[in-house]
């Protein structure tokens, strides 16, 4: 597989990040309370009223992990659905949230019937780890992007891959199809942006975002630009076309790894280190930016309608920012149960030392990047 110049290594990036494994759990369905380590690495929506799933990382890789079901009143309590033999990634719902899909880190795709409590395994279907799986407004395909670069559709009904196109060679990142359903975009470790057509999936060109790795990408709604976030710490607006210049949004301090649009055009953008980016008229020249700091790495964003946004994390679970913009406090609990261990009281801590939010209202100065020793790529193993 080819690999961006600056690539780390993918495999010491989550063993330093990781924490111990949890163990093997049952598949059957269990109540559970979010564990500090526990990565929260994907949420999507089974409805509208206000129930989620969730995709989780347990430990190291080659552990077991599970996609649990939650409220958005209750995030931290989740009920268990199943399980994957490897670390969850990606988690999507479909047929009217009546299905679920995930993908893990040996591309195993999981196919979950709520209502029949019925689980299909697809061994290693999607072949390599997926960092990205979408569905297709039509609602019977699949579509997933991964680490070799490769671009698959999987057809619900006939439980099988029915197209697939391979592009540079290097991981996909990020996945999204435009409002008129006739284009689908690509990021890629590489810093590149592909438009396709859609559905036939030909090469419809590629524009050079950065060359750090570019982490997501999603559709503004007018459908006309592509947001995307990179490892270069900004957040970028090009058109949707081959070769289009990418303007700078905003700039974090960190990778800005997931962006979610809200139906009325509220942008929120997470960086890996915590920071959380909620952007008003991000299309315009003048957007506001407010910045809001989490004592945890932000893994993954999900509107709850146009009022809410759940927010996973690396450590602390699932998190609630309100209309205000700020967060919503959870329910206290027992001492015994909030009990931190010593590397989340030190982190805590020094959130708590910062200030929570700023506010932008023009292009904030660019942050320098780190060392390259300091930024592991997980695009290259």
């Amino acid at each position: 597989m080819m690999q961006h110049p600056r690539c780390g290594s993918i495999v010491l990036f989550l063993l330093c990040c990781f924490s111990p494994a949890m163990g093997d759990e049952a598949s059957q369905s269990a109540t559970v309370e979010a564990a500090p380590s526990q990565w929260i690495t994907s949420i999507a929506p089974l409805s509208d009223e206000g129930t989620f799933v969730a995709a989780t990382a347990n430990g190291l890789l080659m552990q077991p992990a599970s996609v649990d079901r939650l409220t958005s009143d209750q995030p931290q309590a989740r009920t268990q659905l199943y399980t994957h033999p490897t670390a969850v990634w990606c988690v999507v719902s479909f047929s009217e949230g009546k299905k679920i899909a995930s993908v893990d880190y040996r591309g195993n795709l999981a196919i979950y019937d709520l209502a029949e409590a019925n689980l299909a395994m697809h061994e290693k279907a999607l072949e390599r780890w997926c960092q990205s799986l979408i569905v297709a407004p039509s609602g019977d395909l699949l579509v997933a992007g991964n680490e070799a670069g490769k671009i698959l559709v999987w057809n619900v009904a006939d439980s099988k891959v029915t197209k697939s196109v391979e592009l540079d060679g290097h991981a996909i990142t990020g996945l999204a199809i435009s409002p008129d359903q006739k284009q689908l975009a690509a990021s890629d470790g590489s810093g590149q942006i592909h438009f396709l057509q859609w559905p036939n999936l030909e090469l419809a060109g590629k524009s050079k975002i950065s060359d750090s790795p570019a982490w997501c990408v999603a559709y503004a709604p007018e459908g006309n630009q592509v947001l995307v976030g990179s490892g270069d710490n900004h957040l970028y607006q090009l058109g949707n076309q081959a070769d289009a210049e990418a303007k700078v949004v905003a700039a974090g301090q960190d990778w800005i790894t997931n962006l979610a649009i809200s139906e009325s055009g509220e942008i929120a953008a997470g960086e890996v280190g915590g920071n959380l980016h909620m952007i008003s008229n991000g299309m315009t020249a003048t957007p506001v930016i407010k910045t809001f700091t989490s004592s945890s790495g932000v893994w993954s964003l999900c509107w709850n309608g146009t009022q809410e946004l759940l927010v996973g994390s690396r450590k602390d679970g699932i998190s609630r920012m309100g209309r205000s913009w700020d967060w919503i406090a959870e329910p206290k609990k027992s001492e015994s149960e909030t009990a931190p261990n010593d590397e989340a009281s030190e982190e805590t801590s020094e959130a708590a030392s910062r200030d929570g939010e700023t506010t932008q209202t023009s292009e904030p100065a660019k942050t320098p990047e780190k060392p390259e020793s300091d930024q592991a790529d997980p695009n290259s193993q």
